[in-house]
């Protein structure tokens, strides 16, 4: 009997949870903005797909301060031939955090922009940060590089 109470509890959090999800960033785009006109069994001309280039995917920040933030931004141009859209932009750690881009599709030949911001506070030595792109675009992922040197804060007399 405590088995299935508790069972029946953890289903309860579980569904609650699921639907208390906020996806307020999202609200700009709808399944009609993704375009993803492959199946398996067709062939595609690839002019037709949404293609994102960037003008860069590599900044060397050169020497920092420890406890400096450099703020870089990354701007790229749908080259496609429908919209793309940003599915998410992630990071390999905290201290590096991809925001501000495009929530909304991009038509062919438009453009848009990602900031991305590297904390260096608690770093020290060479850093090589990455973040990932994500697009319903060719290629589907795309690898924004951050790297550095540290060096330890100036000394206060």
């Amino acid at each position: 009997m405590m088995r299935t109470t508790s069972f029946l509890f953890m289903i309860a959090v579980l569904f609650v949870g699921c639907r208390l999800t906020d996806h307020s960033e999202n609200e700009g785009v709808t399944t009609d903005d993704l375009t993803f006109p492959v199946s398996g069994y067709e062939k595609v001309d690839a002019a037709d797909l949404p293609k994102i280039v960037f003008d860069r995917t590599e900044v060397e920040m050169g020497r920092i301060t420890q406890g400096q933030r450099v703020e870089e931004q990354f701007t790229f141009t749908n080259e496609g031939g429908s919209p793309l859209v940003i599915t998410d932009v992630r990071s390999t750690c905290g201290c590096t955090v991809g925001k501000d881009w495009p929530k909304g599709a991009i038509p062919p030949g438009g453009t848009g922009s990602i900031t991305v911001t590297f904390d260096s506070e608690g770093r020290e030595g060479m850093q090589h940060k990455t973040v990932t792109v994500l697009a319903n675009s060719s290629p589907p992922s795309t690898v924004l590089t951050l790297t550095g040197d540290v060096v330890g804060p100036k000394p206060t007399n």
